[in-house]
């Protein structure tokens, strides 16, 4: 028989907010739970669910824990927790993810700025189910102006993730153009091939978008 932490992800999951809210009222605790990953709710509530679950669920969770603030934004509780212990730039959720990957690829601008500035790695390598860089993470969420960012900090536009993705990979599948002439102007190498032989060129054709093709094709020359 499902456990009533099981019922709240599962409502989660399905994004039923009717549901999550009852079992919320039923006990206000299950806001706190994680599941048997030791992810958070509200984490995955806002890896999977829509706005509203995420505030409610954030309306019970008293003390947002480093994932949470950096996911969420929450540039004072981020800078909180940093101040009470430097070392938690560097952890790691459950999921493998540090807190920079997670700013990143929520599009929380000045939380990744607070987290490159409290000695964040710009380079650090997931290792849950997606071993990419922050970069890659900005890169698949549409967010060049965070891309922007780490490239400035020291990010590789060439680090590799899984499957042998470059971040500009993942910015031509996108059919992104503008992130993908920013990477290329940082040194992304437009001929790098991935696991699978394809090009960055590849991945803008399977897109279908022109402007994409034609910044990689005059990268290329």
């Amino acid at each position: 028989m499902a456990s009533t932490r099981d019922e709240l992800f599962s409502a989660i999951d399905a994004n039923d907010l009717r549901r999550v809210r009852a079992l919320i009222d039923r006990d206000p605790t299950l806001a706190s739970a994680r599941d048997d990953g030791g992810v958070s709710a509200l984490l995955r509530a806002r890896y999977r669910s829509g706005g509203e679950i995420v505030s409610l669920l954030r309306a019970r969770v008293r003390d947002l824990d480093v994932f949470e603030a950096s996911a969420l934004g929450d540039v004072d509780r981020l800078a909180e927790l940093l101040r009470s212990r430097p070392a938690a730039v560097a952890d790691r959720s459950a999921d493998g993810f540090t807190p920079l990957h997670l700013a990143a690829y929520f599009g929380k601008v000045d939380a990744v700025r607070a987290l490159l500035a409290a000695g964040a790695d710009a380079n650090a390598v997931g290792t849950g189910w997606m071993r990419g860089t922050p970069l890659h993470s900005a890169v698949s969420a549409r967010h060049r102006t965070i891309a922007g960012v780490l490239l400035q900090a020291g990010a590789d536009a060439n680090a590799r993730q899984e499957g042998g993705w470059t971040p500009v990979h993942g910015a031509a599948h996108n059919g992104d153009r503008g992130t993908t002439e920013l990477l290329l102007a940082r040194g992304a190498d437009p001929s790098a091939l991935d696991d699978e032989g394809r090009s960055a060129l590849d991945h803008a054709m399977a897109a279908g978008d022109e402007a994409t093709i034609e910044a990689i094709r005059a990268a290329l020359g």
